[in-house]
């Protein structure tokens, strides 16, 4: 099935913001044979200033980076493109159930 199939937009930029280097030269290779313009960043603050200089379309954000939350980016993002779409991840337990013993 091809991008035009499933409805995406004739934009097909792609931010993806992970502070770890081999996922996310993976993720950008996957993405590009697919058709997708990628952007890497590695950090909240260039994040942002890639979303500042050209908001993408797409963006795939990890939570947790060293220099702060993730979803920072996703308000940037989102102020200046509303219909952007946007997933994000993370590699820590938000919280964990506590079963009765």
């Amino acid at each position: 099935m091809s991008a035009d199939e499933i409805g995406l937009p004739d934009d097909k930029t792609l931010l993806i913001v992970d502070d770890d280097r081999a996922f996310r030269e993976r993720l950008a290779r996957a993405m590009q044979s697919r058709g997708f313009e990628v952007l890497l960043a590695e950090s909240v603050s260039e994040g942002i200033a890639m979303v500042k200089e050209k908001p993408p379309a797409f963006a795939v954000v990890d939570l947790k980076l060293e220099d702060g939350n993730g979803l920072e980016i996703v308000e940037t993002l989102h102020a200046s493109r509303r219909n952007a779409r946007v997933v994000v991840l993370t590699g820590s337990a938000i919280s964990q159930p506590r079963w009765p013993r």
